[in-house]
């Protein structure tokens, strides 16, 4: 029967007996928890044990670890007590040569390679130098030869082919060269990062694990040893698809995880941890629109001294509000039906308040900074297809998914990839969704439905009493929004205005020749916010019109006004 010992904590130990052998363990990195800004990496090995008290060191470990966070365990046949386990630092005069040469060759051919895409880019630009003197010539020349002759067409169809062809391979070369020295750029920062950490300051330190056990009966023992890191880091990234025949969308979740800890995460078992990660897509928010009399601006008075103070204060409090900010918890939700065939999605195991996704395949993830997507979570969603516009800030009509997340399922805020019946259309975002929650999914602009709010009419109406001006004034504006579809199938849209709303009751505002009456007005308890509803066939238009008139004293200046 096996039996099972582990202890959970950093001891630093004062034992007092002669250890009868160092065991070096021969361990690889089997598991990987990644949190946000952090991992937790977990060694493994098996090692066979003689009675009485050993150390098995686990050696070569080259990330600077948090020592608090050494976590040991073990099981097998032997009958062991684990005594205790420390980090040891061994100082050495030299960084660690094979991984040293191993950054600095791969450093070397990549200069390399980007001195020689370097010299293309030269050969590209005074390649295009002489085919721009080319055409300057052809169309100098031609105009000048068309008054005494007309040149055969064979030559201006062979001098125009020349020059499109030449001049469109000239710019899609320098384009890819463009791209491959942006990407190659961001490796190359990556390696050198890493040759700076193990080069650096800690370039003469040497870190091992050692683990003080006491056998009182022989035999294997199956070790892990885990321990905190820094230098990686995951987020949430999500694909959107639309079937508008079915009214649904299909919402697939990945994480792109990243790490640059100095030892490569070979075919490790990941776990994903969540914590809180917190344009775009998305309409544009809906705000009141306040007019109020003018005031200028107060000169703001501050001496030096209060003005040091004052930044001070205000740097502890920013010190303060992000040391205090506090992760929070994420669900998944493996689906039934409908999952993606090639992906094989996370398993959830719930923990507390914050939940771990498991990866049900081995992942491999390099030190060297950059980003592996992996498949984590897809669900299928009923969605009722809207649209939304703003025409006061925006002529786009944004299309709307109104969607019930899954009751297990909590979902990080992140950015959306959007796909429209099988097109890659653009780009949301989303915010941390509850589970079960009823939300908003932004599927980008739609180009075949227009928008226009126009000002018809702007005049000043100043009444005069007797020849005398009266005390006060009217600001009159004509307005009309404009919706079309010109879509084959209905649709549905909510078209936002902003009334003026006054902030001082010497200024007064009136609505009338309103055309359509709003299905909302003081839209979700905002002032002013008019939302109307309207159900638009293929290729129709509706239009609404309104008058808007604001009074106020004739001495006032008032702000806000268009």
């Amino acid at each position: 029967m096996k039996k099972f010992f582990g202890v959970f904590a950093l001891v630093i130990l004062s034992h007092g007996s002669v250890f009868a052998e160092d065991i070096e363990a021969q361990s690889r990195i089997s598991q990987v928890t990644v949190y946000s800004s952090s991992a937790f990496v977990t060694r493994s090995a098996k090692i066979p044990l003689p009675p009485g008290d050993s150390r098995v060191i686990f050696a070569n470990i080259i990330p600077d670890i948090d020592e608090n966070s050494l976590r040991v365990k073990g099981k097998g046949s032997a009958e062991v007590k684990i005594l205790g386990a420390q980090v040891k630092r061994a100082y050495t005069e030299e960084a660690p040569a094979e991984r040293v040469q191993q950054l600095q060759a791969q450093i070397q051919s990549m200069e390399d390679q980007h001195a020689k895409l370097d010299n293309e880019k030269l050969v590209l630009t005074e390649e295009k130098q002489y085919l721009d003197s080319v055409r300057l010539y052809a169309n100098q020349q031609i105009p000048k030869d068309l008054v005494t002759k007309m040149p055969p067409a064979q030559e201006l169809e062979a001098t125009l082919n020349f020059l499109g062809v030449k001049l469109r391979a000239n710019f899609d070369r320098g384009q890819e060269i463009d791209i491959a020295l942006r990407e190659g750029r961001k490796k190359l920062d990556a390696l050198k990062r890493q040759l700076g950490e193990i080069s650096g300051s800690s370039r003469n330190v040497k870190r091992s694990i050692v683990v003080e056990i006491e056998a009182a009966k022989a035999g294997d023992l199956e070790f892990e040893v885990s321990y905190m890191v820094n230098g990686a880091s995951w987020n949430a990234v999500y694909d959107a698809r639309t079937d508008f025949e079915r009214s649904e969308v299909e919402l697939v979740s990945h994480a792109v995880v990243r790490q640059s800890s100095g030892e490569n995460w070979e075919d490790v078992a990941l776990v994903l941890s969540t914590a809180q990660v917190s344009v775009s897509g998305k309409m544009p928010d809906v705000n009141s629109w306040f007019i109020r009399p003018y005031q200028p601006p107060v000169p703001l008075q501050r001496n030096k001294m209060y003005a040091d103070k004052s930044e001070h204060l205000m740097s502890m409090e920013s010190a303060v509000g992000v040391a205090g900010s506090a992760p929070a918890a994420l669900a998944v939700h493996v689906p039934e039906k409908r999952a993606v065939a090639e992906n094989l999605y996370a398993m959830a195991e719930a923990k507390g308040v914050s939940v771990s996704y498991k990866l049900t395949r081995t992942a491999t993830i390099k030190t060297d900074g950059t980003d592996h997507k992996l498949p984590v979570s897809s669900q299928i969603l009923k969605a009722s297809f809207e649209y939304s516009a703003y025409p006061r800030i925006t002529p786009l009509a944004y299309l709307r998914s109104l969607v019930t997340n899954a009751k297990d399922l909590q979902l990080l805020g992140g950015h959306v990839n959007v796909f429209f019946e099988g097109d890659f259309v653009g780009t949301s975002w989303i915010e941390s969704i509850a589970p079960g929650q009823e939300f908003d999914l932004y599927m980008g602009s739609d180009e075949n439905v227009k928008i226009k709010r126009e000002l018809l009419e702007k005049k000043a109406d100043d009444v005069l009493l007797g020849g005398i001006p009266s005390p006060n004034r009217k600001m009159i504006y004509k307005y009309k929004l404009t919706a079309e579809n010109y879509k084959t199938n209905a649709i549905k849209m909510h078209l936002f205005e902003a009334i003026p709303v006054s902030e001082d009751e010497r200024i007064k505002v009136k609505v009338t020749q309103l055309s359509v009456e709003p299905k909302q007005k003081d839209w979700k308890d905002k002032k002013g916010i008019w939302r109307w509803e309207l159900q638009l066939e293929p290729k129709a238009k509706q239009e609404i019109f309104y008058t808007c008139t604001v009074e106020f004293p004739r001495d006032m200046r008032v702000e806000g006004l268009e």
